[in-house]
């Protein structure tokens, strides 16, 4: 009796597991995320590919699903995105395609926010297999990054947060991101 007990726990618990999580290029994706605001929800998640190397996993966190990047961009609403490296990646390759995204998605806010664009590019100074870089917005507060779960620095404003989600998530003949990681982060 205790062992059928037992093993009906232990069952109950891997499936609990599964229900909670998903799995895209290797990397268990939690299905919410914790935030100051509350839970939010992993809207999608995809991969970051280059020369056919996994590079990264990006998973969307919002307070409720959408595929509208327009919306999502512009929403002064809490939301992250959490990116789990798949391997090495060099800063001085990552920073240029993170500066080039911020100029389209900043569009003519650009030269107003370059002093704080710049200032993000200079935290983004590692990038090894199984990192987690996440980028947590809260309205009235700003974009906190982490990495590896530590705090490193907060970014106010919404116009930041704008052009940061929009390096993923910008649909325009412009993009210059991955279209399937983008895809899969809008759960498309």
């Amino acid at each position: 009796m205790v062992k059928k007990l037992v093993i009906g726990l232990l069952v109950f618990f891997f499936l609990a597991t599964l229900a909670y999580s998903a799995e895209v290029g290797g990397v268990n994706i939690p299905e919410t995320l914790a935030t100051d605001a509350g839970n939010l929800v992993l809207n999608g998640a995809g991969i970051r590919k280059k020369f056919g190397f996994k590079v990264y996993v990006g998973g969307l966190y919002l307070k409720e699903k959408s595929s509208d990047s327009r919306k999502i961009i512009d929403a002064d609403e809490p939301m992250a995105i959490v990116m789990t490296w798949k391997r090495a990646g060099s800063i001085k390759k990552v920073n240029p395609v993170y500066a080039e995204g911020f100029k389209y998605g900043s569009g003519s806010n650009y030269d107003a926010l370059k002093p704080d664009i710049d200032a993000f590019l200079a935290t983004t100074v590692k990038a090894s297999k199984k990192d987690v870089w996440t980028y947590r917005y809260l309205p009235g507060k700003g974009v906190d990054v982490l990495f590896n779960g530590e705090f490193i620095k907060t970014f106010s404003g919404l116009e930041f947060k704008k052009a940061l989600f929009s390096i993923w998530l910008f649909k325009g003949d412009a993009f210059t991101g991955d279209k399937k990681l983008r895809a899969g982060m809008l759960g498309e």
